[in-house]
């Protein structure tokens, strides 16, 4: 495709095809003319919207602190009921257009090879952590019950997708009547469960 035809090509559609291969092949292929080829456009369009690679990079780290780590701690406090926030969560693990695993894995990826990305990647899961432990506060746990269940939460879900068990979304979701009460100590209100199930799983018939 002709720059001609791509007169209109925005800076979003730079990141966009960034955020494509640096999720399915790692930051090394993540270049300038890579991208370029991929859009069908001379790499000197590039240099319209972005200074460098590097300003691009920063770009794609935003997106991964706005995505990943700011719709989890928007699901912490989307409501004052508990109930209501651990299914916003879970809303979370299980929609990518919410919180993409790929986009984390390659920040995990490139943070073991790159110690400034890796004390970043730290950063967010911190913030992670804390927005867990208070929504367990909260709830009424104490300050060491709350910790570690926020780290349990936390850790089974990085597990989860670094092991990648390749569960569908039914089959997922349908387990979490049991993953909310390892999690919580509690049972979840049956009626409430299968409202969210009906909701997320229009065609459940459990």
């Amino acid at each position: 495709m002709s720059d001609e035809n791509r007169a209109n090509l925005e800076r979003q559609d730079w990141i966009r095809a960034a955020y494509t291969v640096f999720t399915q092949e790692g930051v090394e292929r993540v270049r300038v003319l890579t991208l370029a080829e991929n859009l069908g456009i001379t790499r000197g369009s590039f240099y319209w919207h972005f200074k460098n690679r590097d300003e691009l990079l920063q770009a794609l780290i935003a997106v991964w602190q706005q995505k990943n780590t700011g719709e989890l701690l928007a699901a912490c406090a989307s409501s004052d009921d508990f109930t209501d926030r651990m299914l916003a969560i879970a809303d979370c693990w299980t929609n990518e257009n919410l919180f993409d695993p790929a986009l984390d894995t390659a920040m995990r990826n490139w943070g073991a090879h790159d110690s400034k990305i890796g004390q970043l990647v730290h950063e967010e899961d911190q913030k992670r952590l804390r927005a867990f432990q208070k929504m367990f506060a909260e709830h009424g746990c104490g300050h060491a019950e709350a910790m570690i269940r926020a780290r349990v939460f936390y850790f089974t879900q990085v597990g989860y997708y670094a092991l990648d068990l390749g569960e569908d979304l039914a089959q997922r979701l349908r387990l979490y009547r049991e993953y909310f009460w390892v999690f919580t100590g509690e049972k979840i209100d049956e009626t409430r469960f299968q409202q969210y199930l009906a909701k997320t799983l229009p065609n459940n018939s459990e």
